[in-house]
């Protein structure tokens, strides 16, 4: 009764051979087989597979050895060529999986090893595909889980990583302080052309009001009044230039002694007495 009938589970197929040669693919169900002359040859399951690889020895472009595991994922698209394509074509596609990592590994250097793990993967999933496309078995993914190197070359990158680190805190530090440096010369150069702004404002002012004072002075100097507030105006810018003579900074041999004002005030007032005309001493003329 088990040779004559036959259920096939889910997810599954069977190839039935009659006389030792193929004749058809049984999908999910209950089939009648002849005893003797059809029988079930190949039993495929159709669901999706993972097979581990395990650790393989491997040489980087640059002379490192490592060592490499990886997961493949792969499934049974077509039973009649999985049946015929090979003899054992789900042990095929696990040695050429490991065959193909460590082909890869090789060409790529340590560092490019562990940033470009997608491309790796997808390099080595792209070529097992194209190779059991005539096995019926289709590859959806493949994923590198590890990738091991020496203790002591771990160590020695351990301590490039952190040069590394140690590289970028120096120069975002040094950039931090160039910043600075910019900001404060800015700060200083701005500062000094506000300065300087002020400074020839306050110029700008002191001369329209001089201007101011010159031209008032002028019209009234024609009268007598106008004569008395012209001397007083000289007078007085006298006094302020001989201020500017009392600093440390300067050492003037002068005639009149400063440290009695009351001769400086005299010798002032005195032009009020003063003719402008040349038909007396000039006030230039007087001693100091």
């Amino acid at each position: 009764m088990g040779n004559l009938l036959v259920r096939v589970p889910h997810q599954n197929a069977y190839v039935v051979e009659f006389l030792g040669r193929y004749q058809r693919t049984l999908s999910p169900g209950f089939y009648l087989l002849i005893p003797g002359l059809q029988r079930v040859a190949y039993r495929h399951s159709l669901k999706e597979h993972s097979f581990v690889i395990g650790d393989q020895r491997a040489v980087t472009k640059d002379n490192v050895h490592l060592q490499i595991d990886g997961v493949l994922y792969l499934k049974i698209e077509d039973p009649y060529k999985c049946s015929y394509g090979a003899q054992d074509p789900l042990h095929y596609t696990y040695v050429l999986a490991q065959s193909l990592m460590r082909s890869e590994i090789g060409k790529l250097t340590l560092d490019e090893t562990f940033e470009e793990r997608e491309r790796l993967n997808n390099a080595i999933l792209e070529k097992i595909v194209t190779a059991t496309e005539d096995w019926g078995i289709t590859c959806f993914r493949h994923e590198i889980k590890d990738i091991r190197i020496s203790e002591n070359l771990r160590k020695v990158m351990n301590l490039e990583a952190e040069s590394e680190r140690q590289k970028r805190a120096e120069i975002i530090i040094s950039e931090g302080k160039k910043k600075a440096e910019i900001n404060l010369g800015e700060a200083y150069k701005r500062s000094k052309i506000l300065l300087a702004e002020a400074q020839s404002e306050k110029l700008l002012l002191k001369s329209r009001a001089m201007s101011e004072r010159i031209r008032l002075i002028g019209e009234t100097g024609q009268a007598q009044t106008g004569n008395d507030a012209l001397r007083f105006n000289i007078a007085d810018l006298y006094v302020q230039a001989l201020e500017g003579l009392t600093t440390d900074e300067k050492n003037i041999i002068l005639q009149s002694n400063l440290h009695h004002p009351e001769e400086i005030l005299t010798k002032s007032y005195a032009l009020l007495n003063t003719p402008l005309s040349g038909t007396s001493k000039k006030a230039s003329d007087a001693p100091l």
